[in-house]
């Protein structure tokens, strides 16, 4: 457990430090922050495997931290759980409508605290595992990106970026037709199949850092616009 990091943000003092004496105590790496601002920069920084994130805090809150999370590629698989006072079914709606991973309640339990960070950190071991073979079957793929046209990586590039077909074609001054016909091509020459293998592939490029390619290629389109 010990390669675990959980990044708590919570505003109230003795709560912060209370949850990092149990979360220490199970073995689990952890680093706080008492404001969202404060706790974001962390997350960009550090990339824990887990967030723990009160909903009222000072500033920027909890549910703005969880959706500037889930904005960055890098941290797409990082468990996020809610704590905070209310506990009204509408609230406790409105968190898991976002999509977090759980909700706890205050005053909740050490049993409550563990109990939940260890199914967090279960999924997360099936998604690595998950991950590994998705990366055995995507790894020939990778060494087929240099056999793409220059307009091709530049497509390919931008998909990686989070731009949808309109907004690529925009960027590079073509038809929504254009850019679908390149993203065929794309997925025959790298053999891919399925309605989102494209898009996953683009973000495992970008997380691999195998795009630097790519990005070179869309520097002078960058420049350019």
């Amino acid at each position: 457990m010990n390669n675990i990091l959980i990044l708590v943000i919570e505003d109230e003092q003795a709560l912060r430090e209370n949850i990092s004496e149990i979360v220490a105590h199970y073995g689990f790496q952890i680093i706080c922050a008492s404001t969202g601002e404060a706790g974001l920069e962390m997350a960009f920084q550090f990339k824990p495997d887990i967030i723990l994130c009160d909903i009222m805090l000072p500033g920027m809150d909890g549910y703005e931290v969880y959706a500037r999370v889930k904005q960055s590629s890098e941290l797409l698989s990082t468990a996020f759980i809610f704590l905070t006072a209310k506990s009204t079914r509408t609230d406790i709606r409105a968190g898991m409508n976002m999509g977090a991973d759980d909700y706890l309640t205050k005053p909740f339990t050490k049993e409550e605290l563990v109990n939940s960070i260890q199914a967090r950190v279960e999924k997360l071991g099936r998604m690595c595992k998950d991950q590994f073979k998705i990366d055995v079957l995507t790894e020939p793929a990778f060494e087929k990106v240099a056999d793409l046209t220059k307009t091709e990586r530049k497509v390919l590039y931008n998909i990686s970026k989070g731009f949808t077909t309109p907004q690529i074609a925009q960027k590079l001054f073509v038809s929504k037709k254009t850019i679908e016909n390149h993203r065929v091509n794309i997925s025959r020459k790298l053999d891919l199949s399925g309605p989102n293998s494209l898009i996953n592939f683009a973000l495992r490029l970008k997380a691999k850092h195998v795009n630097l390619l790519l990005r070179q290629e869309s520097l002078s389109a960058h420049t350019s616009n």
